[in-house]
């Protein structure tokens, strides 16, 4: 199979690429520099120049088999019109080009799409849930919604097979917006520990989002939106400590209360909000029901309809990316 990636450079894209390689399959993957071309193509894709939101990028991947789109700006301190441009624009112009030709789309999307009213502390929330009402300066989550809308519609409208997968918090090798904080944090021997501890992570490895796109591409009958969320169970106290195990320092947890570190996060969201009006404040309170909460999202369907089956434990895909992460600081 030929295989049009685009974010091939990010945590899910690479990864895809390591994956899809191994199985055989012929990579194309879209890159915007030179340092982009060279990651890619260690990874095992051809690289091709170009950029998701230009539409003329997009005729490189007229002889492929099926497109994984996963390019996306994420946490950015960008302006609504980059949001806008990358994530929806790019979303759209992947949907008309597997429609030109008729092939498979496999969309990386995102929980965020629920919207927080959906969110922590829900005990139940699959593809069925009801979408919550999203404010104008959530520029990622609406964003993300915006694309899944433009690329079912397309779908629709052109009868092409597209799937949206929809991870949580990702992390892995090459991960550049979470893991990277823990880390830096608990080489100075301590971690945050919000609440109790004992809550579930809404987290997944970016090596098993792979596995749900290979598992998508393998079932082009499967269509519409796919939680991905669930490749096992990890609490906030075991993942700092797997964190500490693999950095070799032992883990000292120092308890903040949740409504405490809720004041400080939504004071600099304000505040970030107040100097830069026009751009992402950033994730906010999210963040910190993120760590408090427990993993409210199923992926029933995803292991019944694509098979998804997770293939690393979460203490391996833990210790490999914090080696990682450390190598890369070599």
């Amino acid at each position: 199979m030929i295989v049009f990636v685009t974010g091939g450079t990010g945590l899910v894209g690479s990864h895809t690429i390591q994956l899809l390689s191994r199985q055989g399959h012929s990579i194309q993957a879209l890159v915007r520099d030179q340092a982009g071309r060279i990651l890619v193509e260690k990874l095992g894709a051809k690289a091709v120049y170009g950029s998701v939101e230009d539409p003329q990028a997009w005729t490189a991947a007229i002889g492929a088999d099926a497109i994984v789109h996963s390019a996306a700006v994420i946490t950015t301190r960008r302006s609504w019109a980059t949001f806008q441009a990358i994530n929806i624009d790019g979303a759209r112009n992947a949907a008309l080009a597997a429609a030109r030709t008729g092939i498979r789309l496999v969309h990386i999307s995102s929980v965020a799409v629920y919207g927080r009213g959906a969110g922590f502390g829900a005990a139940h929330i699959d593809e069925n849930t009801q979408l919550a009402e999203l404010s104008t300066d959530e520029f990622y989550a609406l964003s993300k919604r915006r694309a899944e809308e433009a690329v079912f519609a397309i779908a629709k409208e052109s009868g092409i097979s597209a799937v949206a997968l929809r991870p949580c918090v990702i992390y892995g090798e090459r991960d550049r917006t979470f893991l990277p904080h823990v880390v830096r944090v608990q080489r100075f021997g301590f971690a945050p520990l919000i609440g109790s501890g004992t809550n579930s992570l809404s987290i997944v490895y970016a090596g098993n989002v792979a596995d749900a796109v290979l598992a998508a591409l393998e079932h082009p009958e499967a269509e519409g939106p796919f939680n991905v969320t669930n490749d096992g169970d990890v609490t906030q106290r075991a993942f700092f400590t797997a964190v500490g195990s693999a950095l070799r320092k032992p883990t000292l947890f120092l308890r903040i209360p949740a409504p405490a570190a809720l004041a400080v996060t939504a004071a600099g969201h304000w505040l970030r909000h107040l100097v830069s009006p026009d751009k992402y404040a950033g994730f906010g309170a999210s963040a910190v029901k993120f760590l408090s909460k427990s993993n409210p999202y199923v992926s029933d369907r995803a292991q019944r309809d694509l098979g998804w089956k997770p293939t690393t434990l979460p203490e391996d895909a833990i210790a490999r990316s914090v080696r990682w992460f450390n190598d890369s600081l070599q």
